[in-house]
């Protein structure tokens, strides 16, 4: 078989219509169910009128600043309605928008604004913006818009010369170099895959969809377009709610959610729970993807969830997804399949000679189809390498994703791996080349690598870096900290070993698999630390160990110092819950983030 093109069984094949515009989508269901709720965050619910109206009008604004087809804004903004009114705006002006997530370190955020080069970045608070970005980058308080477009003058103004080609939005991903690559993802693709989910599984008025995803995460786009196109409800999740799966779990049963789509490892969290999502009985369908699902959590979701689990599968490249598998039971052995291509997605497992494999033989997995990416912004010489001309379709390209997989007999794909450097944390695609680049950027590093290990609490890999000092050695703790204000958090290594020098191959270069497994006792560690001096901070040293498996922790070692990611944080708070018998809030641990700090906390009136 040359490739494989049928959908999932059971999902219907979808009508598509090849000329129209992504915001479309939204205006049309504006005028079907005005009055519904589009979006609920913490401080404000907007109708669909409401929604589109300030949409319309930033739009207008927009295209009066000189913002429209072929030119890029910046969206500056944290999940909440305003961000949903940014992100429409510049469609509707015809622009295409770059999500700039304020989370991010300044020195990263300047990197994509450098490939980037927006017209202008909406910004919720210009000052506070500035200084995150630097004085120079053009900016506009979103506030400062009108909230309502002057009737008549949208449709003369904005969006005109916009097509189905036009870029609608610019993601940026890890890049071997140590520079983010921008993936320009054009209307066509990505309202090819809200059209497909909003037919595969129907929603309306009355459905909710939670928004927990960074806009820089294209899974954020499953979150807010295919509910929006449908009359359902946006959920936004804040911070607090998005990382603590206790409070992520009272909001999916508050808010009454229908549809949830997150990375394995917080679905491992939220199951985690006392209740796990048997609280949350509206829940219909959940959607898992962007790192491996393996057959334990599918197998414990199965047991203890009553709504339906599918397994996405696709690259950034591929607007969003490329597959899906909806979970059901398995053989004894038999692995979770990524599945069956979406509609008008075709899939090809190939040679390194671009020539097809037989069924159940590993190969490269090419993607091609609507939903297909432009390619790399900026870089026609990755474009071309990335994307090359499809040999199955005359006239047409295809996206080589670098994943193995083969072909089972039933014809769903399983996937087996990567063919380079490139790895996923917590659902994030990270190129090892590309922390290396960042740690041999820290002062005192004479040479760098990375890898992953597994976790051992079934996280899915974690993320090691290598460093060889220079003359005057390396403090880890110090260089993790001085990285993580430079660095996005899924760039961060969990561990940092030191080394006198990296292992060298045959060629010269960095032999990755002789790289030494970390000891979890931790790098820097002084031998037996301080034993704790009251019984709360010895339950909260006890737990640090638990969590962050390591045999030596003491009163004043920091959790994050440790290597202590979001997900390890949120099961340390509830680890805490259960053995103190105390309502911990997660915001403790970013308050104080060390047993001592914990135990003098909780000792706090407030806590008493």
């Amino acid at each position: 078989m040359t490739s494989l093109t049928h959908p999932s069984p059971g999902l219907p094949p979808v009508r598509q219509e090849p000329n129209g515009l992504l915001h479309d989508l939204v205006r049309d269901q504006s005028r079907r169910t005005p009055h519904a709720p589009a979006v609920t965050d913490s401080s404000t619910t907007l109708t669909y009128r409401q929604l589109q109206d300030r949409a319309d009008a930033t739009a207008d604004w927009l295209a009066g600043a000189g913002c429209g087809p072929g030119t890029l804004v910046g969206v500056a903004l944290n999940r909440s309605a305003d961000a949903l009114v940014a992100v429409l705006g510049v469609l509707n002006a015809g622009a295409a928008y770059v999500p700039l997530d304020p989370g991010y370190p300044a020195e990263r955020l300047r990197a994509v604004l450098d490939d980037a080069r927006p017209r202008l970045v909406l910004a919720a608070d210009r000052e506070k913006t500035a200084r995150l970005l630097g004085a120079d980058v053009p900016l506009a308080e979103l506030g400062s818009i009108p909230a309502a477009p002057v009737p008549g003058r949208h449709t003369r103004t904005a969006g005109a010369g916009v097509s189905p080609q036009s870029p609608a939005y610019v993601i940026h991903t890890s890049g071997s170099t140590g520079r983010p690559k921008g993936v320009v993802v054009p209307h066509r693709a990505i309202r090819s895959r809200v059209v497909w989910e909003t037919a595969a599984f129907p929603s309306g008025p009355g459905d909710s969809v939670l928004h927990r995803t960074s806009l820089g995460f294209d899974i954020s786009l499953q979150e807010i377009l295919p509910p929006l196109a449908a009359g359902a409800r946006v959920v936004v999740a804040d911070d607090d709610g998005q990382r603590d799966p206790a409070e992520l779990v009272r909001l999916l049963a508050r808010e009454r959610v229908t549809t949830l789509a997150l990375v394995p490892s917080l679905l491992r969290a939220l199951l985690d729970e006392d209740e796990g999502l048997r609280s949350c009985p509206h829940l219909r369908e959940v959607f898992c993807g962007g790192e491996r699902l393996d057959r334990l959590l599918h197998d414990r979701f199965l047991r203890h969830a009553t709504a339906r689990l599918h397994n996405m599968y696709g690259p950034t490249e591929y607007a969003i997804d490329a597959t899906c598998w909806t979970c059901r039971p398995l053989p004894p052995g038999q692995e979770v399949p990524i599945g069956f291509p979406l509609d008008r997605t075709q899939l090809y497992v190939l040679d390194d000679a671009l020539r097809p494999v037989p069924d159940g033989r590993p190969g490269q997995l090419a993607v091609a189809g609507d939903q297909l990416a432009l390619g790399y912004h900026r870089d026609e010489e990755l474009t071309a390498r990335c994307f090359p001309a499809d040999p199955f379709r005359p006239g047409s390209r295809m996206y080589l994703t670098g994943d193995v997989v083969r072909r089972r007999p039933d014809g769903a794909l399983e996937f087996l791996g990567r063919q380079d450097d490139q790895v996923k944390i917590r659902g994030h695609r990270i190129e090892l080349g590309d922390v290396e680049a960042q740690l041999l950027a820290l002062p005192g590093v004479r040479a760098a690598a990375a890898g992953t290990v597994d976790d051992p609490g079934g996280d899915g890999s974690v993320l090691v870096g290598y460093v060889v000092p220079g003359p005057d050695g390396a403090d880890p703790r110090g260089l993790r900290r001085e990285l993580a204000e430079r660095a996005p958090a899924q760039l961060v290594p969990a561990h940092l070993v030191v080394l006198d020098a990296l292992p060298l191959g045959p060629t010269g270069k960095t032999d990755r698999s002789a790289l030494p497994a970390p000891e979890l006792g931790g790098e820097d560690e002084a031998a037996g630390p301080d034993a704790p001096d009251d019984e709360t901070t010895r339950v909260v040293v006890d737990v640090f160990r638990e969590v962050l498996r390591r045999p030596s922790v003491g009163p004043d070692d920091d959790f994050f110092d440790l290597g202590g990611s979001s997900l390890q944080a949120a099961r340390l708070v509830n680890r805490l819950r259960k053995r103190l018998g105390e309502d911990l809030p997660l915001a403790l641990l970013f308050e104080a983030s060390t047993p001592a700090g914990i135990a003098a906390a909780l000792r706090e009136p407030r806590h008493a």
